[in-house]
């Protein structure tokens, strides 16, 4: 996952954002991939996971088979979507500064997070996108 870090190095001591892989848990710096899982089709609510953060090779496929066991594909989950990190980040920086300008009202992202165990993460922002 994104996680922030403590770490004490030079220049100095702070908390920063990094890139830690789901499967060994140590920093992914380089080549590493992004997964995720999506629910589409009209009998289930449209529904993502959380993404998950892999080292390529043999951490990206225990992840896959992690997320494949989490959110199943007999349940509408396709698993199997990744992107590499360095490919991630482009679209990330853009869409923090730029909003969507062909989606006024916020309907890309109309749909529920599912964290593992089914978990729904709520949403506190009402259909029209405000805040109670």
């Amino acid at each position: 996952m994104i996680e922030y870090v403590s770490r004490s190095g030079e220049p100095e001591a702070m908390n920063c954002p990094a890139f830690i892989c789901d499967a060994c848990r140590k920093q992914v710096i380089g080549p590493g991939n992004i997964l995720w899982a999506i629910r589409l089709g009209e009998d289930a609510e449209r529904a993502s996971s959380p993404l998950y953060v892999a080292h390529k090779g043999r951490c990206d496929q225990a992840v896959t088979a992690l997320l494949e066991h989490l959110y199943p594909f007999d349940e509408g989950w396709h698993s199997n979507l990744w992107t590499e990190i360095e490919a991630f980040l482009g679209p990330l920086n853009n869409n923090a500064v730029h909003a969507f300008a062909d989606d006024p009202d916020g309907t890309y992202h109309d749909h529920a997070l599912i964290q593992p165990g089914g978990i729904i993460l709520p949403t506190f922002a009402s259909p029209k996108g405000e805040l109670p």
